[in-house]
């Protein structure tokens, strides 16, 4: 049996710049199921783990919508809600393509807590965009409330919380167990619910973890054999969105390592799943592919995307 562990970015619930609905979301995760049915097989033991953003941002706003009528929510368990979501939409479309298929592997989806350090330096300086966008004028009014609120890669104003390093993910026992049992996995979604210890206590914190970190983690405790990460452009590239952009079908850790000192790839863009993707490429055997899902049965065959792994 071969371990893999796919990661789905925003893009499988909802396209860029449309609004996100219930209906719309069961259709896309549908969508990206179809993408996903070669690895569908009985010989792929198969954990997929996805992103959250618009889904907690939508919650966000409920929350704040409903001050003073309901009672309010921290974000740690507006990442819950979003797990239990997208987990429940996510196994309504396995469920779906698997009988078209004629195929009926259990499915499982995780509440999954991931622990932090109190201590990480994150805390100290947010910077992962959560929630929706805002204007500049509203963006303003949110600072002199207290909140952190940054531009986004040129499409408006969002807040931004501290993104931690993932460090253990308590749940991994259990993902082992039923991934031997040939269950499909929904876990970690949006890079898990941010805990941290205290003492031998577990306690949330305000925070959220980023989705390939917590892949990369999750794959490499479980001794995995290839990390997918899909997203929504066909490849990681030099120089992205200049005259020079150029595809990098294949690379080394080494020198993904020495591209990212350089400042090649976007930060909360393609940096964290570049980083990921070294971060699991730690020895020979494994080997991480980063690709929309439209081309990922070519990535699989090193015919499309990027992939990283040892020369």
């Amino acid at each position: 049996m071969s371990r893999v562990v796919a990661v789905l970015g925003g893009n499988a619930f909802v396209t860029s710049g449309q609004h996100l609905t219930m209906d719309g979301q069961i259709q896309f995760a549908h969508q990206a199921m179809l993408q996903l049915q070669c690895l569908f097989t009985d010989d792929i033991e198969l954990l997929i783990s996805h992103g959250n953003g618009p889904q907690v941002g939508h919650i966000l706003t409920r929350v704040e919508l409903a001050l003073g009528k309901a009672y309010s929510i921290p974000l740690e368990v507006c990442v819950a809600e979003s797990e239990g979501e997208l987990g429940y939409v996510l196994e309504l479309a396995l469920h779906n393509v698997q009988a078209r298929l004629g195929k009926h592997r259990p499915i499982a989806a995780l509440l999954t807590r991931v622990i932090v350090d109190e201590n990480d330096a994150a805390f100290q300086n947010p910077t992962k965009p959560v929630g929706v966008f805002y204007s500049s004028i509203q963006a303003e009014e949110l600072r002199k409330q207290g909140f952190a609120v940054c531009e986004d890669s040129g499409r408006g104003f969002r807040r931004v919380v501290a993104s931690p390093i993932p460090r253990e993910v308590p749940e991994l026992g259990v993902i082992d167990q039923l991934l031997s049992m040939g269950t499909i996995v929904i876990a970690a979604g949006g890079g898990g619910i941010p805990v941290v210890r205290d003492g031998n206590q577990i306690r949330g914190v305000e925070a959220v973890i980023d989705k390939d970190r917590t892949a990369a983690l999750m794959a490499d405790q479980l001794d995995a054999r290839l990390l997918i990460i899909l997203t929504d452009v066909p490849c990681a590239y030099l120089n992205y969105r200049s005259a020079r952009q150029t595809p990098i079908p294949r690379i080394s850790p080494s020198d993904a390592n020495q591209l990212i000192a350089s400042g090649h790839f976007a930060p909360g863009s393609m940096l964290p799943k570049i980083e990921a993707a070294v971060q699991f490429v730690n020895r020979p055997g494994r080997k991480a592919i980063i690709c929309d899902s439209s081309s990922l049965s070519k990535s699989l065959l090193g015919e499309a995307g990027t992939t990283v792994e040892y020369p």
